[in-house]
């Protein structure tokens, strides 16, 4: 691949520097040379385009690919010409084992309401892709809003409000009335705002973070989770700041709901929240799987099974093969 790159560098260099010579041969003479110019950018591109096309369709390889396109942007004469070599060096300095990895990098998230099982399966599905197909994964459980937590609490000892923790206060403690007649305030539109934008540092840096580094993620609980919240409490969202959380974030490769009726829910969490709220985000939650076509999983069934069904759908979506322990992909 060393000697592609190479090649394409000295011939963008040949091509640059009659252009060069040429371009300077017409202004000598002070003929109209923009409609050469202009011949020239467009043949530029097609050739730009159709070599790169030409190499991807050859190799199938997406890494070195890139690799290629990065070589042959000086093509372009609005790149300076003592840059080719710059360009170059980025090129063999890009790994194409780094960048294949940054290109099979997934986002697996299991969302749904409390008691449905999110963490456990979360954590069996990490530890099913490092045992079976040595996949370089990380899962996280977004239970802390670090900014929004820091600032309810200063704002609650400025006006010398009672802080609550549902930590320790769960249930009808929390949602009393006075949490309702809060809700209608005009401050409290505030939360949802502050909330995205939370997500946003933390949750965003975070698959940031590990999209360069080729790592696979996946998230018990997502961005949708925390608006499907505050929607069920009775928040006031404005439109624009619910549109940009369910779709300007990160889309997962593979978004799991997992279903199970409230009554259940509600006893596996002892309360925590009244019964009221399980059955609405329940439904919140199955909505949303239809809109991301998402799949939709009963976790009342034997949790074996699910867990089963589960490990089979990734294998579908991320072309696994077991036999070799390796992507399926065709030659690089």
């Amino acid at each position: 691949m060393k000697i592609i790159l190479l090649f394409s560098a000295l011939f963008i260099t040949y091509y640059r520097l009659l252009f060069e010579v040429y371009l300077h041969q017409q202004i000598n003479l002070q003929c109209p040379y923009l409609t050469y110019f202009f011949i020239y950018i467009t043949l530029s591109h097609i050739l730009l385009i159709v070599y790169v096309v030409l190499f991807y369709v050859r190799t199938l390889d997406k890494a070195n690919t890139l690799r290629l396109l990065i070589t042959c942007l000086p093509l372009n004469t609005l790149i300076p010409f003592y840059l080719i070599p710059l360009f170059l060096i980025i090129a063999l300095i890009a790994n194409d084992e780094w960048l294949r990895r940054v290109f099979r990098w997934k986002l697996i998230v299991f969302s749904g309401i409390d008691g449905s099982g999110k963490s456990t399966h979360s954590k069996d599905t990490a530890l099913y892709l490092i045992r079976e197909f040595n996949v370089n994964v990380r899962c996280y459980h977004w239970f802390e809003h670090k900014l929004l937590t820091s600032l309810s609490i200063l704002y609650a000892k400025i006006r010398g409000k009672k802080i609550i923790l549902h930590k320790v206060m769960c249930g009808q403690e929390v949602y009393t009335n006075e949490f309702r007649r809060k809700l209608r305030t005009s401050s409290a539109i505030f939360r949802p705002l502050i909330l995205l934008l939370d997500n946003w540092i933390f949750i965003g840096f975070t698959l940031l973070k590990n999209f360069i580094m080729g790592r696979w993620v996946i998230c018990d609980r997502y961005f949708y989770d925390y608006f499907i919240r505050l929607k069920v409490l009775g928040y006031p969202i404005p439109k624009i700041i619910e549109w940009l959380a369910f779709n300007v974030v990160p889309r997962p490769h593979l978004f799991i709901v997992l279903d199970v009726n409230p009554i259940l829910s509600y006893k596996r969490r002892s309360g925590e929240h009244p019964l009221w709220y399980y059955v609405l985000a329940r439904k919140e939650f199955i909505k949303l799987a239809k809109k991301l076509n998402g799949i939709l999983i009963n976790t009342q069934k034997p949790y074996e099974y699910v867990q089963a069904y589960i490990n089979v759908t990734i294998k579908k979506m991320t072309m696994l093969n077991a036999d070799n322990k390796s992507f399926k992909r065709r030659q690089f």
